[in-house]
């Protein structure tokens, strides 16, 4: 049986020396070595739900293929060697349990393992003393490609026991959901990625865990363990942090850790945040051709004696963060157990890098039309349409502000500085029928959410909706609006709120501009700075006037 079929690489050629690197490997590398093989050539067993799976993991030399999202009442503990587990492109491995004796999803023992292309999606993180999305435990050789960890109830991927001689490569993982607080773990936000070691004693055989990561993506979301880790030797090669609520990033403990081509940036992009030691007397860190605000290289530590290729650290962020072929899991994998990645067939561009100031939004406060009121607004202003109320004592601000949402990139950001009223402190725009309304935003207290207001007519008038603006991750929020032609407006309703951009997107033709009947697709497009809608060759503006 054909396995890991039609896998490619992207070549680049700096200073003319050639280096390929695989976005879908044929075999596993680093520090689980060249030869791991995991269920082989056994036939795959397909399975879709809890029951299915159970009963596959309980096999020796097992292929098994995830072919539907499965939700699983209590993590599933297996020890068995020659596994290997994959999952359909887009099929998920979920757990809702947010309690000690039944959360986590995944547990596993033994050698020779094999994790490709899984979705892990956790119920959110709660310090309950609970399980992770992925333990290993007394797992030796493993081979860890190509997944996405999501809101582990306790961590999203542990490792830890007699486990060693692991490889990491192309992972993703972040938090979406907001933590629980009051668990009897004792955090209140425990959203803690990884961990190597579950105790200062806690070692392989040979006293040492090695283990690489390779191409791997610490999100949004991530506060601490990217990694945590106790008595290993670890390479991150060409990894990417940019949580923007990390406290710290890699927390090291009689630990040595060796960092080549990786970006670091979010809130830890600092020498005292990217490597925060927690003990021991043999830490070591050096930092090979890496960006960002980096401690300086300390103890010794060398490069790893594999055999490996390095990109740039401003290539490699480009290509983990690509949506279709970076980090997470983005393979293609067939009910045959053959794999292939959406770039197969070429050398691959880089996915394209979102830029500040995209012109597909309706009001972006990191285009040029806000940046030049960058600063206090204290008078009603209005820009394309926006209007911005303000007072001389109840001011609004345009503030430099970097974050990424949804892939955009933003730069500067509208700050409310307070409750709404309908004197000061709103935003109103026009709409001219059902259309949707997408807000991007975040608390502006890093330890308090706090709620949008919607209403239309005036501001106070008909409460349409409420957005939840959350205290630590930017999101955008969206409301369908139904009703009949009229002016919308925003503002908090519990102080601080910031606000990247505002989009109205009319799916079909308004209805100001002909009966409802004879509606025909329409499209939004930018023009100098203002949105049109564009429908037949006729262009209106928002208020649904003809302008050409």
């Amino acid at each position: 049986m054909k396995k890991f079929l039609f896998c490619t690489w992207l070549v680049l050629f700096p200073f003319a020396l050639a280096h390929a690197v695989d976005y879908c490997a044929a075999s596993s590398w680093g520090y689980a070595g060249n030869s791991v093989s995991g269920g082989g050539n056994a036939t795959p067993t397909l399975v879709s739900n809890e029951s299915q799976l159970t009963t596959a993991l309980g096999k020796k030399n097992s292929v098994i293929i995830i072919t539907q999202d499965i939700t699983v009442t209590n993590h599933i503990s297996t020890d068995k060697s020659n596994l290997t587990i994959m999952a359909l492109p887009g099929k998920k491995l979920i757990s809702n349990q947010q309690n000690q004796s039944n959360s986590g999803i995944l547990y596993l023992k033994g050698n020779n393992i094999i994790l490709r292309n899984l979705t892990f999606e956790g119920p959110g993180a709660y310090d309950c003393d609970g399980w992770d999305n992925l333990c290993l435990d007394k797992a030796t050789n493993v081979w860890v490609d190509h997944c996405d960890f999501q809101d582990g109830c306790d961590g999203n991927f542990d490792i830890k026991g007699t486990s060693d001689n692991i490889t990491v490569t192309w992972c993703r993982f972040r938090y979406l959901k907001e933590p629980k607080a009051g668990g009897s773990g004792g955090s209140d936000d425990h959203r803690f990625s990884n961990l190597v070691g579950s105790g200062s004693s806690d070692k392989p055989s040979d006293g040492t865990y090695n283990i690489t990561y390779a191409y791997c993506w610490w999100d949004e979301g991530c506060k601490q363990r990217m990694t945590r880790c106790r008595n290993c030797e670890l390479h991150f090669l060409n990894c990417y942090w940019n949580s923007s609520v990390a406290d710290y990033y890699v927390g090291p403990e009689n630990a040595k850790c060796y960092f080549e081509g990786c970006t670091f940036a979010g809130k830890a992009n600092s020498p005292s945040k990217i490597w925060s030691e927690y003990g021991g007397s043999s830490n070591a860190c050096k930092f090979v051709n890496c960006t960002g605000n980096l401690p300086s290289n300390s103890g010794s530590v060398s490069a790893p004696t594999y055999s490996y290729d390095q990109l740039s650290a401003a290539s490699a962020k480009t290509y983990v963060t690509n949506s279709s072929c970076g980090a997470g899991a983005t393979l293609t994998v067939t009910n045959t157990a053959e794999i292939s990645s959406t770039c197969d067939g070429d050398d691959p561009e880089p996915g394209p890098t979102p830029q500040p100031g995209d012109t597909t939004l309706t009001w972006n406060f990191s285009t040029s039309a806000f940046t030049a009121l960058t600063g206090d607004i204290a008078t009603e202003t209005t820009v394309n349409g926006l209007t911005i109320a303000a007072s001389g004592d109840k001011k609004v601000t345009i503030a430099e502000s970097a974050k990424t949402i949804d892939t955009l990139k933003f730069t500067h950001v509208l700050k409310f500085n307070g409750s709404g009223n309908a004197a000061y402190r709103n935003l109103s725009f026009a709409v001219t029928g059902a259309c949707t309304i997408d807000v991007y935003l975040i608390s502006a207290k890093s330890s308090e959410n706090r709620t949008l207001n919607i209403y239309s007519g005036s501001y106070g008038g008909t409460l349409l909706t409420t957005m939840h603006a959350d205290s630590t991750v930017a999101a955008k929020r969206t409301y369908d609006y139904t009703g009949d032609a009229t002016t919308i407006y925003m503002g908090s309703a519990n102080s601080g709120i910031n606000i990247y951009a505002i989009n109205v997107n009319y799916s079909e033709t308004p209805s100001a501009l002909e009966p409802v009947e004879n509606k025909r697709t329409a499209r939004k497009v930018l023009r100098d700075g203002q949105v049109f809608i564009v429908r037949d060759d006729k262009v209106y503006n928002l208020l649904g006037t003809r302008v050409q």
